[in-house]
């Protein structure tokens, strides 16, 4: 039971870092709106857009890897014991890719 909380844990923290991913996608992608035009940073809107888009589909792609690790852990931790498999983590790895992909179309929309 240790051993599927830890794993549990570590999905977790895949989650958390892919959306902190997805804020500092938005963050950046908004950054074009805060520069002014006549100081020496870029202020290319598209340039900041994309770089925001890359930023939050790494989230997502983050968010997809902990789930496929999280599964072959849970693989590897199966006892003889029937169990069902926790729902939970597709739930929030589906949630989440969807989230980033809205959130990236909103970037491209708004910019």
């Amino acid at each position: 039971m240790g051993d599927q909380l830890a794993n549990d844990r570590t999905f977790i923290a895949w989650l958390r870092t892919g959306i902190a991913l997805f804020g500092l996608g938005f963050v950046v992608s908004k950054v074009a709106l805060i520069v002014q035009p006549g100081t020496q940073g870029l202020s290319d809107k598209v340039l900041y857009s994309g770089v925001g888009v890359v930023i939050v589909l790494c989230g997502a792609a983050l968010i997809g890897v902990g789930y496929l690790q999280h599964v072959g852990v849970a693989r590897i931790l199966k006892s003889d014991e029937v169990r069902p498999r926790p729902r939970w983590p597709i739930t929030i790895t589906t949630t989440a890719v969807v989230g980033s992909l809205l959130l990236s179309c909103l970037i491209v929309v708004s910019t």
